[in-house]
């Protein structure tokens, strides 16, 4: 029974770790018209979220991952005075599932089943697009991801959700 049980733990926890992601955007805003690009606050990268990732190197990675992708999609990174600015903040929140195991046995009495909750976290990152001259969000990505109580945000991990992120930016005139 317990090879069962942890198989079905690693099978939710395997399943869940796609990255989801939503994207809205502006539909009247002729996004070829954007050339350069800086940080929200002074051109300079800030955190928004949870205490225990504000020194993490992880906050590093994304930036640098953001401006990988800002580069390759042809936008430069300017100053002050660039057309869009770019932030990103993450919100972590704690769920649990409830998991409930009846025997074959059992099934003719219902009441005997075990339950079982499992903790894990909720993690969502948020890039917000703002047209610098009408101080206004043209465009934004979430990502929501189902995490370990103590997650390991490897580099590579980090990479693919900020491509799934940004893979609709800019996006495609009509």
């Amino acid at each position: 029974m317990k090879k069962r049980h942890l198989l079905f733990i690693v099978l939710f926890l395997t399943s869940c770790a796609g990255i989801k992601v939503k994207t809205q955007y502006n539909p009247a805003v002729d996004f070829t018209t954007y050339k350069t690009w800086c940080w929200l606050q002074g051109c300079e990268v800030t955190f928004e979220g949870p205490a225990h990732l504000y020194d993490s190197a992880a906050i590093e990675d994304i930036s640098n991952y953001i401006a990988q992708e800002m580069y390759e999609k042809g936008f430069t990174q300017g100053d002050k005075n660039s057309d869009l600015l770019l932030d990103f903040h993450i919100v972590v929140k704690e769920d649990s599932a409830l998991f409930a195991r009846v025997h074959e046995e059992d099934l003719p009495y219902w009441n005997d089943y075990q339950e079982d909750y499992y903790h894990f976290l909720r993690g969502t990152i948020i890039v917000d697009i703002v047209d610098r001259s009408k101080g206004e969000v043209i465009w934004q990505s979430s990502g929501e991801r189902y995490m370990a109580l103590f997650p390991d945000l490897d580099d590579k991990t980090i990479k693919q959700s900020v491509k799934k992120l940004l893979k609709k930016f800019p996006p495609e005139q009509k």
